[in-house]
């Protein structure tokens, strides 16, 4: 099992995903509404995986931070966490 340890949007604790089961990701923009002197929601990415249906998971990686990531673990020849 190869896992990427990726930062959680909202408590910043780490949030370890095999990369096998990503079905998909996405970054979620900032929105342009505010209220109180910051934005509503800022921006984050959505990682899903295959073995929950829950709508994924809130990370603070960019898209291609996860990317580099899955590069980097799927060329180790071991397994560990990128």
């Amino acid at each position: 099992m190869k896992l990427i340890k990726l930062t959680s949007h909202s408590d910043n604790s780490s949030t370890y995903i095999n990369v096998n089961e990503i079905g998909y990701f996405y970054e979620v923009k900032q929105s342009d509404d505010w209220f109180d002197g910051k934005p509503i929601s800022v921006k984050f990415t959505r990682v899903g995986v295959t073995t929950h249906n829950d709508g994924g998971f809130k990370v603070k990686e960019t898209p291609e931070e996860i990317i580099e990531k899955i590069k980097m673990i799927k060329c180790s020849n071991s397994t560990r966490i990128i």
